[in-house]
Formats: C-alpha cells, sequence, structure tokens
C-alpha cells in the first residue's frame, strides 16, 4: 500500500494543518511531495510551536513532525524570480498542487489557480480556505471551533465550555482536502482533465455537526454542554468509577443492551422496569447514574471490566496517551522517522488497509 500512489508528484503550497495532513496523506500512500516553505519567514509557522518540554534549539517542533514526515522540504522566496521560476518548473510536471494561500497573496505571487492552469492543464489543484476564496478573512481552528458551534456544546456545564484538544477543524478539513483530491484523481483518469477543488475550513466544520445539527435542524435544540455525555442515548459517555477508583465510561446503545447491564450489576426488577426505555433513561439521566455509581463504586475495576466483556458490553477504561500508546494497535499507527536529522514520530494519516486483487 505504500507504493500505490508512487507515480503522483505533490507540491504543497500549505502550512499549518490542514494542507499539510492532505499531503502527509498521500506521501504515506507513496506519493512524492514537495513542501514549498517560505524561507523570508523560517519556514511553516509550526516549526517554532514548541512545547515547553521541547528542545527550543530543534529546527521542528512536534506539532510540524505530526503533519510533514516523508515529504521534501525546499525553502523559497517566491517573491524572487529565480525562486519563483524553480517553483513554476516544478507546477510544469506535478499533478497535485495543494494550497492555502488566500487570494490575493496567491494573485501576488502567480500561484492563483487560473495561472497554475495555463502552466500545467491537467493539474488537480486543492484549494484551502477559511470561508470562501473571495473572504479575506483568514482561518484558525479555535475560531473556527467557535463560529460553528462546537465550544458551546463542548465541556461541562458546571466547568464551563471548552475547545476541543486538537485542532479538529483542520482534521477535518484535511480529510475534505484528501477526498477532494481523490475525486480529481478519479477525474483525470476517466477525462484526462484536471480539475479544481476548494475546501472551506467553515464548511468542514459545519459538515461534521452531524447529529447536533439535525437535532437541531429539525426539533429547534440547542445543544449545551454535556461533558462526555450522548444527547440521544443513556447510558452513553456516563462515566462510572470503580472501588480502585478507575474511571469507565459506558456505551450502552439499545435497551437491549441496558436490560443486560442491569442483569450483571443487580440493579433489581423495579430498576430495569424503570430504565427499560432509551428515552426514560435520557429523562431521569441523572436518577440513573445515581444508581449505576453506587453499583460500580462497590466494585473493583478487573471485577467490573470482566462482568461487562462476558455480558458484551460496551465499556472502556478513560484512558491518557500514556496507556493509548501501548495498545497494540495504537502501536501499529505510529512512524518514526527522522526530519533534518532529528528523531521525529508521528501517528499515520491512512487508516485503513488496502489490498487490489
Amino acid at each position: 500500500m505504500d507504493n500505490l500512489l508512487s507515480d503522483l508528484v505533490v507540491i504543497e503550497l500549505a502550512s499549518v494543518l490542514a494542507g499539510p495532513l492532505a499531503g502527509s496523506f498521500l506521501s504515506e500512500l507513496g506519493a512524492r511531495v514537495i513542501k514549498v516553505e517560505n524561507s523570508n519567514i523560517g519556514g511553516d509557522v509550526t516549526r517554532q510551536w514548541k512545547h515547553p518540554s521541547e528542545d527550543s534549539e530543534n529546527s521542528i517542533s512536534a506539532y510540524y513532525a505530526s503533519a510533514n514526515t516523508g515529504k521534501e522540504v525546499i525553502f523559497l522566496d517566491l517573491q524572487n524570480e529565480t525562486d519563483y521560476q524553480k517553483i513554476i518548473n516544478l507546477i510544469s510536471k506535478a499533478d497535485v498542487v495543494i494550497s492555502n494561500f488566500q487570494k490575493l497573496t496567491a494573485e501576488k505571487l502567480k500561484v492563483d489557480y487560473p495561472t497554475v492552469k495555463q502552466i500545467n492543464q491537467k493539474i488537480i489543484f486543492a484549494q484551502l480556505v477559511a470561508y470562501s476564496y473571495d473572504d479575506p478573512r483568514p482561518g484558525y481552528d479555535l475560531i473556527m471551533q467557535a463560529e460553528t458551534g462546537y465550544i458551546s456544546m463542548n465541556g461541562t456545564k458546571e466547568g464551563g465550555i471548552a475547545k476541543l484538544p486538537v485542532a479538529l477543524i483542520d482534521v477535518i478539513a484535511g480529510h475534505q482536502l484528501k477526498e477532494a483530491i481523490l475525486l480529481g484523481l478519479i477525474t483525470k483518469l476517466k477525462s484526462g482533465k484536471g480539475s479544481y477543488a476548494e475546501v472551506s475550513l467553515y464548511k468542514s466544520g459545519i459538515s461534521s455537526l452531524a447529529n447536533q445539527a439535525s437535532n437541531y435542524l429539525m426539533n429547534n435544540h440547542i445543544p449545551s454542554p454535556m461533558g462526555t455525555l450522548h444527547p440521544n442515548i443513556a447510558p452513553y459517555g456516563d462515566i462510572v468509577t470503580t472501588n480502585d477508583d478507575y474511571l469507565v465510561i459506558l456505551g450502552v446503545g439499545s435497551d437491549k443492551q441496558f436490560e443486560k447491564l442491569g442483569k450483571t450489576l443487580n440493579l433489581g426488577a423495579d430498576l430495569l422496569h424503570t430504565f427499560n426505555l432509551n428515552k426514560e433513561r435520557v429523562v431521569r439521566r441523572k436518577e440513573l447514574i445515581t444508581y449505576l455509581q453506587a453499583t460500580c463504586r462497590r466494585i473493583n475495576y478487573q471485577e467490573l471490566a470482566a462482568q461487562l466483556s462476558i455480558a458484551k458490553i460496551p465499556f472502556c477504561l478513560v484512558s491518557d496517551l500514556s496507556k493509548v500508546f501501548t495498545t497494540p494497535l495504537a502501536i501499529e499507527m505510529i512512524i518514526d522517522e527522522t526530519i533534518e536529522g532529528q528523531p521525529s514520530s508521528k501517528v499515520r494519516n491512512v487508516a485503513f488497509d488496502f489490498r487490489v486483487n
């Protein structure tokens, strides 16, 4: 699978996260990805986004490494004629361009789509924008999380609202970019023609509101912060603490599963009857979790895990990353490489197995 796109040449005129993640995805599938960084400002700004635990002298940060392994990096000043001719020569032979330049900047640097199309008629041009290409406002993940509703729903009523702990709008937009590029490749195979795709951070955020959007659009329900809880299902996302202080999250998604849970925890016939329907469990969630917590608090984790596993009830520990990256599947997702002579690690962009029959 690593060489499926070995004949593909990608020019990445993108920085920060969404565009580079799309380039990284193609690189993992074997594409030659040439990342162009601005020599005037020291390259991609994320090189400097270092956690206090990092070596300040390194030329890259962990943030940068998360989206830029497996690429050829060149530093150019596109306002310099010699450097501009270098990028034009690369684009003329490339299959894909990924760009997050704003319109006025792209036109000034002469790397906007109309100009690039004149150089390479068959180019697949993937343009990342904040809102739309004609809108000059910049795009920041934090702002997008707030503007598209995520922050209003995240956190808890007691603890206050919170942003998501990863730049999720960027990650989602990166997925949209990949899908648009793959559609461009299919189109090119069928017709021989190039294509232009425009991916909006804002629209990417909106597209992923999924059931929360439909809850509002169909029922005028405006969700408030619920922590880990699910607005439509209970106990789903509810957390109980065991006798030995392990945090266990429950994922009971059906009435049948709840019946199994009730019998496993010996809740009794009356409680099983009271909460036998999901709609009752959602409405009377606080009452329900009181009973569940009281029962689980008397059991140690190993005993509870064994009982829930036998009953095939979805559950898991609330794990931090030190636990996550001891699991075999997570370990399989790690890429260890060297960037500019410095060791780096990241998780794979490609999370699927693919075989050609």
